[in-house]
């Protein structure tokens, strides 16, 4: 398999990069950036093999330019974007949106002319740049989706496995919506070992605000503490491919176009449940939520509806 990474220079994309040399099935890694980061580009490309040497591991790592874009993804199963202006202190998600939304239209329309791939946005605002992929690309909205909500997610999971004092493998539960502050957490779809939480003892006490406030701004923290964040990111990233590697048709929390499957809602991509597997998104999950998680999830949609709006002309 042949996997692209563009943005490969920088934190998030280099990460990816690295933990995606270390997987068996991938033998083909492409890391593209600018022109003036190729220097750069070939210290990681030299580092990446000092390190699969030490595991006794081997794998064909090309580097390219951005400006080589269609020769550099062609035969690209999957194309990561990474690329863009990063968050900065004090900054939200959606003050990304005009910057790099140029930047992914210009790299959309080079990778659609020649190669047919799916695209992969980590880009912030991510479900704002999966769209703006989406509507530059003429791709099938199976082949273009966005992280969205699967770090969230297991953010989300950390916290609640820590309140009850359980093994995070035994919680079960997601984020929808935008990643970003109208983000919804679904208490309605969480269990521990399978029993609801609410009927989990303590549940009464369970500090949610607290529990979401610490979700919704662990990024930002992170951002002020080292400048920004690259493990956890690119790690959810790989998890997402590895499902697609395998096929495993496992039910993620992604960005995607919505066309009506959960309450009628359409026009926009946003963070939900998908089966995902070996041809992208095989299935959007029509989820049940409650009634206050639903309102709350309508006013995230349009939220992302209005940025929308200021920049799919861009």
């Amino acid at each position: 398999m042949k996997i692209s990474v563009i943005g490969a220079s920088g934190r998030i994309g280099s990460t990816v990069s690295f933990l995606l040399a270390r997987e068996p099935s991938i033998k083909h890694i492409v890391l593209i950036s600018r022109e003036k980061s190729l220097k750069k580009l070939e210290g990681i490309r030299m580092d990446m093999y000092d390190a699969l040497a030490a595991e006794a591991r081997d794998a064909e790592i090309e580097i390219y330019s951005d400006k080589e874009i269609p020769d550099a993804v062609d035969g690209s199963e999957i194309t990561i974007i990474s690329a863009g202006v990063p968050r900065k202190d004090g900054m939200s998600r959606l003050d990304l949106a005009k910057a790099n939304a140029k930047i992914i239209k210009n790299y959309v329309k080079d990778i659609s002319k020649t190669c047919d791939t799916k695209l992969f946005i980590i880009t912030n605002p991510v479900d704002i740049m999966t769209q703006k992929a989406l509507f530059e690309s003429g791709y099938d909205r199976s082949q273009v989706f966005g992280l969205g909500t699967h770090l969230d997610s297991m953010r989300f999971k950390v916290a609640i496995a820590k309140y009850f004092g359980v093994h995070i493998g035994e919680v079960r539960t997601r984020i929808i919506g935008e990643h970003g502050d109208t983000m919804v957490p679904l208490l309605s779809a969480t269990a521990i070992g399978g029993i609801p939480i609410s009927r989990m003892p303590g549940y009464e006490n369970l500090p949610y605000k607290e529990i979401v406030e610490l979700v919704k701004s662990r990024g930002e923290e992170i951002i002020r503490l080292k400048g920004g964040s690259e493990y956890g990111p690119a790690s959810a990233v790989v998890n997402v491919i590895k499902t697609i590697i395998n096929d495993d048709k496992r039910v993620l929390t992604l960005s995607t176009y919505l066309d009506g499957e959960i309450d009628s809602i359409s026009g926009i991509c946003i963070g939900v449940p998908v089966k995902l597997g070996r041809k992208g998104i095989e299935e959007i999950v029509p989820i049940r939520i409650s009634p206050e998680e639903l309102e709350t999830f309508k006013h995230s949609v349009q939220v992302l509806k209005a940025c929308w709006e200021d920049i799919k002309n861009i």
